[in-house]
């Protein structure tokens, strides 16, 4: 599943104003008639629950909206550009990583969620010679894209590793623009340039012939990230092969790929636990994280990035078969084992987001179908001295599901 994308996007400029005059076979030297240039066209985010990833922004990195029409010889408005409409899917942040002055300015004026208007832009004359001429070049309000692929390392990066190549958040380079959420919100997230006027709109009674008309003003252009967070209530949070794919195909009747090995999910699964009323619950099924996930080891960015959304977290603790039928292995060096991944989870998920980690949470033990009584009594003695609870269940056998579904809705 794509869930992190970087696009470079530019919406139209605005067209040139045209410097003409009336001229017909009777007439040799008319009034000025130089028409208004058209407006850019924008660039706007859609969201639609008809699409669930970024996979349709693979292998594409740029869009860009049509420039506005020169003005016409005759009066005649130059035609406004195409726009260009972009879907996302719900549950999509867009983040600012670079974007031209007059991007800024409307940022910083009116939010991303205004728009501006033709008198907040600085419209600039130009100057020819002849009517037949071309507008002078002038420079170009652009913005430089950064061409290095650590995309998820430059968005994560952490202000406590001083070793990082990026620490874009914590510098200001990167700024959260919006988060579209609702199946038919939209935004524009670069809005087109206006047309410049034409020279008709520059005479007077002592300025009857002017040589002047305006540029049309620049289109905004952005570099911007596309992440996509899930939109679940509860996620599934444990090491590999901690069984969670297993728990949310018995809750859900999902159908994540399922293996006797670690890191067989490699993308973050979705299911829905129906419950009273009509009521449900979405569940995902989160990759498994390892120690320093928190720092973007192993799959740690894409636990972290669908985490956020979560409403609740089940911690899934579960100790493997070798483990429990080795016979050196007492039953108070299990619970140990079992309470090292509980604290690398908890720690991990700290270490990534404080408000993340106070979340509403459960423990479940996995697998107890092979623990015998007396682990299980030690199990939970440890939980107590915790303060913390657990809920004992076997998801191949599909024991204690009930309860765990149940206290989801708690």
């Amino acid at each position: 599943m794509l869930d992190l994308v970087r696009l470079y996007l530019q919406a139209g400029d605005g067209g040139h104003g045209r410097v003409a005059f009336f001229r017909n076979r009777h007439v040799l030297k008319g009034g000025p008639m130089g028409g208004n240039g058209g407006n850019g066209g924008n660039i706007v985010l859609k969201c639609s629950k008809q699409v669930n990833t970024l996979q349709h922004f693979s292998g594409r990195k740029q869009y860009i909206a049509g420039d506005g029409e020169r003005g016409g010889k005759r009066r005649e408005f130059g035609s406004q550009g195409e726009s260009v409409e972009l879907v996302v899917p719900p549950g999509t942040v867009v983040w600012l990583y670079d974007e031209n002055q007059i991007s800024r300015a409307r940022r910083e004026k009116y939010g991303i969620h205004g728009l501006m208007y033709r008198d907040d832009v600085l419209r600039e004359k130009y100057f020819v010679d002849k009517e037949t001429n071309n507008p002078p070049v002038r420079e170009a309000d652009d913005v430089e894209m950064d061409k290095r692929p650590q995309f998820a390392d430059f968005l994560h990066a952490r202000v406590e590793n001083p070793e990082a190549e990026f620490l874009p958040l914590q510098a200001g380079k990167l700024t959260k623009l919006v988060v579209l959420a609702r199946d038919g919100e939209q935004v524009t997230i670069c809005q087109g340039g206006f047309g410049g006027r034409g020279n008709e709109s520059f005479k007077s009674s002592s300025h009857t012939t002017p040589m002047e008309a305006e540029y049309g003003t620049f289109g905004e252009r952005k570099v911007v990230f596309l992440e996509l967070q899930l939109l679940a209530n509860v996620g599934l949070v444990g090491l590999p092969n901690a069984g969670k794919s297993t728990i949310i195909t018995q809750l859900t009747g999902a159908r994540p790929k399922i293996a006797n090995y670690p890191f067989t999910t490699m993308e973050a699964n979705l299911g829905v636990l129906n419950g009273p009323e009509g009521k449900s619950l979405v569940l995902a099924d989160i990759p498994g994280l390892i120690e320093g996930a928190s720092e973007g080891k192993g799959l740690g960015f894409d636990f972290l990035r669908h985490v956020n959304n979560c409403q609740k977290l089940v911690y899934v603790l579960a100790l493997a078969e070798s483990e429990l039928f080795e016979q050196q292995l007492s039953g108070d060096a299990l619970v140990e084992r079992l309470a090292k991944q509980w604290q690398t989870l908890i720690t991990e998920v700290n270490n990534y987001s404080e408000q993340i980690a106070k979340k509403s949470r459960l423990i479940v033990v996995n697998k107890c179908d092979l623990y015998s009584p007396e682990l299980m009594g030690k199990i939970e003695q440890w939980a107590r001295q915790t303060g913390e609870s657990v809920i004992f269940i076997s998801a191949a056998t599909k024991r204690g599901l009930t309860e765990l579904s149940q206290a989801m809705w708690l």
